[in-house]
């Protein structure tokens, strides 16, 4: 059971991680396209921690359905 737990705490700090990320990333978009520079790779990363985001939700919701 701890170690569910556990897992389940190593879930959502990775979403949250994640999350700052994007957020952090959507500033830099914002500071880099007002002096005109590309902005290509930061928006791929955004979209790949998305699809890590929908992953980690996705192994969440199946642990948490398994402790519950």
């Amino acid at each position: 059971m701890l170690d569910v737990k556990y897992n389940i705490k190593s879930l959502i700090s990775s979403i949250y991680e994640c999350q700052k990320k994007i957020i952090i990333n959507r500033r830099f978009i914002r500071e880099l396209e007002s002096e005109g520079h590309d902005t290509n790779k930061l928006r791929n990363e955004i979209d790949d921690l998305e699809r890590k985001i929908s992953d980690f939700q996705k192994e969440l919701r199946k642990r948490y359905q398994f402790t519950y």
